[in-house]
């Protein structure tokens, strides 16, 4: 919550920076309803369940997703955020230990980048990226009972990773234009490894608005209270960019 109204703060006043600096500015809203893979490690074995993006819908609790751009010439700064609270269940992936899984799963990540532009022409644009991720992540597993009691395992934690990527803009005709980007992190300290990877078609409705739809994945390897656990979120989203 701290971050959004942290990020909010930036939107509200990046209109007036940008009367008084050659600064501009892109807030970036999107709907983002992605399949979901959460992995734990037990003692028993490792419980995983997938869903798709259909099915997610029917699970899902609560979603935020946005991007705020700052540019200056060939400098830029990016900030990303999104916000998921899920449910997953399936027949227990351990025999006849237990009857089924059910996992919870409440994500929280903000990705900051510096950008710095490399090339750019009438057809293309990209950028070189730097930055961190911070990620705070609520895993709940649930065992139903089998041949075993039922079991219950909480696991929370944040942390921080350092990130490298780039991002490149196609111009396909002066309306639309196609954007790729990728990043990828982790340290000893954080994740294990961490990556994502998104690409969009958008159509530019003037010098102001353009809407936007396409596909990310995000994928995270953690030890989490000594459990190994890897969570894939990946599918399609929908959204609009405002520029001033």
């Amino acid at each position: 919550m701290k971050l959004a109204i942290a990020c909010l703060a930036v939107v509200v006043a990046a209109p007036a920076a940008a009367q008084n600096s050659d600064w501009s500015f892109a807030l970036s809203p999107y709907a983002w309803t992605p399949g979901i893979t959460s992995s734990v490690e037990t003692a028993w074995g490792t419980v995983e369940v997938d869903q798709s993006s259909r099915e997610v819908l029917s699970q899902l609790d609560f979603a935020f997703m946005g991007l705020f751009e700052a540019r200056n010439g060939r400098w830029g700064l990016i900030a990303d955020l999104f916000y998921t609270d899920l449910s997953e269940s399936r027949a227990t992936p351990l025999g006849a230990l237990f009857s089924r899984a059910r996992i919870d799963t409440e994500a929280k990540a903000l990705s900051g980048y510096v950008t710095y532009r490399v090339h750019e022409d009438d057809r293309v644009a990209v950028d070189l990226m730097a930055g961190f991720r911070v990620n705070a992540v609520d895993l709940d597993l649930s065992l139903s009972p089998g041949l075993l009691q039922s079991q219950r395992f909480g696991m929370s934690q944040t942390w921080v990773d350092p990130l490298i990527g780039s991002r490149a803009r196609f111009a396909i005709t002066e309306q639309w234009f196609a954007t790729a980007l990728v990043d990828v992190g982790g340290t000893g300290g954080g994740s294990d490894l961490t990556w994502q990877a998104f690409a969009s078609l958008g159509y530019q409705i003037d010098a102001r608005w353009s809407i936007q739809g396409g596909w990310r994945y995000v994928s995270i390897e953690k030890s989490i209270d000594g459990r190994d656990v890897e969570i894939d979120l990946n599918g399609p989203l929908l959204g609009f960019t405002v520029r001033f």
